[in-house]
């Protein structure tokens, strides 16, 4: 078995405090839950994801998709609700039962799985959660995900001496940065 690549992104937009609102899946206003350019990005990356993988592709197709879980201290669902979709539409489980402070436990769960992964996460905790992985001598990986950036992709390839870091922009809807 080899070590997976592992592509790690933020959940979709969130809602600002001058607006737009975000929505639950039911489409009530919720501050938790994604803006409607944020369930906008969550279908993009769904049809992404399901067409990963073709000759020329940089982006592997996963054959396991995480999210953050919801904790009493953070009842923000949008990892969730950015996640579900692309695992249905690649007809897998949805993993959820890992959350903040997990990221050691997680890279143990998906290194030792050897699948192509997705992890879908709450941005504040991916520095963290990327330096768990057993990175390649002077990968560096930025102290922070750009604050007002929802519209990237950091992939982590596996190589002989660790983990490669590239950081590259999604570009699924209008409007999102050509560069990472």
């Amino acid at each position: 078995m080899t070590d997976p690549v592992v592509i790690i992104v933020r959940h979709a937009e969130k809602p600002a405090p001058e607006g737009p609102h975000g929505v639950d899946h039911h489409g009530h206003p919720s501050g938790h839950a994604l803006t409607p350019r944020g369930w906008s990005r969550a279908g993009a990356l769904a049809a992404r994801m399901a067409y990963a993988g073709r000759a020329g592709d940089d982006i592997v197709k996963p054959e396991r998709v995480y999210a953050t879980a919801t904790d009493p201290h953070h009842a923000s669902d949008r990892p969730r609700m950015t996640a579900h979709g692309i695992a249905k539409r690649l007809d897998l489980d949805m993993l959820d039962h890992l959350g903040r402070g997990d990221e050691t436990a997680l890279v143990t769960e998906v290194v030792s799985a050897g699948q192509p992964t997705l992890i879908v996460w709450d941005h504040g905790h991916i520095p963290t959660l990327t330096r768990a992985f057993p990175l390649a001598p002077g990968t560096e990986v930025p102290d922070a995900w750009p604050e007002d950036r929802f519209d990237l992709y950091w992939v982590l390839t596996p190589g002989e001496s660790g983990y490669s870091l590239t950081i590259a922009p999604q570009q699924l809807l209008a409007g999102d940065a050509p560069t990472a």
